[in-house]
């Protein structure tokens, strides 16, 4: 699993046949292991990872 901590703009995260979820500043998400996704950046993003 990991965990992003996005601590500046904005981005809408697709996952492989499922719906697009808009992640912002401030956001904690959580990506599972082996997950297929695409990346809309709509804003410049500052991030941090922690790979579980």
């Amino acid at each position: 699993m990991k965990t992003s901590l996005h601590i500046k703009g904005e981005v809408i995260v697709t996952p492989s046949g499922g719906e697009p979820v808009t992640i912002y500043a401030g956001d904690l998400a959580t990506f599972p292991a082996g997950m297929s996704c695409t990346w809309q950046i709509t804003a410049p993003l500052r991030k941090h990872y922690q790979f579980n």
